[in-house]
């Protein structure tokens, strides 16, 4: 069998490398023939051996998944995710694992890969969700800090910041299904229930059923926000909170920009957006791609 192996060498402080190592010598040891590449190698290069393997292997966390999405559309080729990042919501959403002899276990298994529906934010794919206000607005503190610290409490630094000078989000949602409605706050549109620390704003997503599931979590303040999310973790909600599922959301920004994340990053690469930020009057276009992506994971609990 051929698998490829795609390698986020700043993942995990070199995590990611040294399980891309040991995968390299478990699977050659066992007759297959492996090829690797570091995530940064120009895009055709990538799509070329992804496109001539049987499973990709990916190597980092959700962010280096993200940047793949594109390829894995185009190539249809299927997809494992050995988390090595933060969060690694991918892998866990789909019972991938990070010890590498069960990754060799996985990945040799005779099973049909499972379809994955793929969004698009103005263009741009993403699996996870794309969110905006208060949470977005960390993220984009946390990458412009840059902390040396590794996992969550690299956060803790950018989350203060947002305690303290709290920036929400001030937008108008609309579908097909739902009449344009104005909110302040934080919006999660999801495709996948998982969420990092533990918060799962849409619980009902599931990335098989070809629908977008919306939450608007109504605040202005940071302890508003505080109270959200502190419902959010305790699994429950409040009456306060409008749930939303389509196929389609546009969503426009009334007031002062909104910052934006996708994927658990600021959201840069989203055509028609300046520094990750939502401008007054401009708009995100969220909808379902008519190509998805397919992953490999004998472990795969249905959403259902």
């Amino acid at each position: 069998m051929q698998i490829s192996l795609i390698v986020n060498p700043k993942s995990g402080r070199g995590k990611a490398v040294k399980a891309a190592h040991l995968l390299d010598t478990q699977l050659t040891k066992r007759g297959h023939r492996i090829s690797t590449l570091g995530v940064e190698t120009d895009h055709p290069e990538l799509q070329s051996q992804i496109a001539d393997a049987d499973r990709v292997v990916v190597l980092g966390g959700d962010g280096t998944v993200h940047h793949l999405l594109d390829i894995l559309a185009d190539t249809q080729t299927s997809m494992y995710h050995l988390g090595t990042g933060t969060a690694n919501l991918v892998c866990k959403a789909f019972g991938m694992s990070r010890s590498v002899s069960r990754v060799v276990e996985h990945l040799e298994a005779e099973i049909d890969p499972v379809r994955i529906d793929l969004p698009t934010c103005n263009g741009l794919p993403f699996l996870i969700m794309v969110s905006i206000g208060i949470d977005a607005s960390v993220i984009h503190r946390f990458e412009e800090a840059r902390s040396r610290k590794g996992g969550y409490r690299a956060y803790m630094q950018p989350v203060l910041r947002e305690v303290i000078s709290p920036r929400p989000a001030r937008f108008v949602i609309e579908s097909d299904a739902h009449p344009p409605a104005q909110h302040a706050g934080i919006l999660v549109i999801a495709n996948l229930r998982a969420y990092g620390g533990g918060f799962n704003p849409c619980p009902n997503a599931n990335p098989t059923d070809g629908l977008l599931d919306a939450v608007v979590i109504p605040c202005t303040s940071s302890i508003g926000a505080g109270i959200s999310y502190g419902l959010l973790k305790a699994r429950r909600t409040s009456s306060k909170m409008k749930r939303f599922v389509s196929d389609l959301f546009q969503v426009t920004c009334t007031r002062t920009p909104a910052f934006v994340q996708v994927d658990g990053e600021k959201a840069s690469r989203v055509p028609k957006l300046v520094g990750g930020q939502l401008k007054p009057g401009d708009s995100l276009d969220l909808r379902m791609s008519t190509k998805p992506i397919q992953i490999h994971s004998p472990e795969y609990q249905d959403f259902e």
